[in-house]
């Protein structure tokens, strides 16, 4: 893996990243998921349906994320990195934003979900960066009885906002940049097998989402790495 590079996950990626996770991603994950071990863990997130990808700094992957479909039109999201985040987390944050959650809209999710744990502040400030809401809060999630936040994205509240605005374009518009060529692909590759194979895409189409970032996203995502 060269540095900054987004591939689709591989066992040997996520599996490193799991069995070197930070503590507060381990706080997190390991009580409400059935996997027991960083490998299983692995291979679950490797074989999973969805989205799925891992970013690495050096030639060593620092983070795996992507959105696993729970029930019809929803996904749930999820990410999880070694101590080594902040040298990724402006990559992984414009992938996100430019990349996957258009390829979700496109593909037919109209909510996508983040369960986080009360005490994950970094994660609940860098989700609110991602454009998420804190929807809710619930106690005893899990058998740690400890409080979990439900943050979501939903096309509702993109229409409401009126900040709906991706669309299918063709030509240049719809070139993805050369840093992001493989992941895009990846993510277009994902969206169309879940579709029939009458409504999958040409390669002359594809969403192109709102380059829109807000203010300073690279001073911003640093400061919650």
């Amino acid at each position: 893996m060269s540095s900054g590079n987004i591939i689709e996950a591989r066992y040997a990626d996520v599996v490193y990243v799991a069995r070197n996770m930070r503590a507060l991603d381990a706080e997190e994950i390991w009580p409400v998921t059935i996997a027991r071990t960083p490998e299983t863990l692995a291979l679950g997130t490797v074989r999973g349906v969805g989205f799925k990808f891992v970013a690495g700094s050096g030639g060593v992957p620092v983070a795996t994320w992507g959105a696993s479909p729970t029930r019809p039109g929803v996904v749930s999201v999820w990410m999880f990195s070694t101590d080594r985040w902040p040298e990724v987390a402006l990559t992984v944050t414009r992938h996100i934003r430019k990349e996957l959650m258009p390829a979700l809209i496109d593909a037919g999710y109209v909510r996508a979900e983040c369960w986080s744990h009360a005490n994950h502040h970094i994660a609940h400030k860098w989700l609110e960066i991602l454009g998420a809401i804190k929807e809710a809060t619930v106690e005893d999630y899990g058998p740690n009885r400890v409080p979990y936040h439900c943050f979501s994205w939903t096309r509702s509240r993109l229409e409401r906002e009126g900040s709906f605005n991706v669309r299918r374009t063709t030509g240049a518009e719809a070139a993805p940049d050369a840093a992001h060529a493989g992941a895009t692909s990846t993510a277009r590759t994902a969206a169309d097998q879940g579709r029939p194979r009458s409504q999958r895409r040409g390669n002359g189409s594809a969403p192109a989402p709102s380059r829109h970032e807000g203010p300073e996203l690279d001073h911003t995502v640093g400061l919650y790495g």
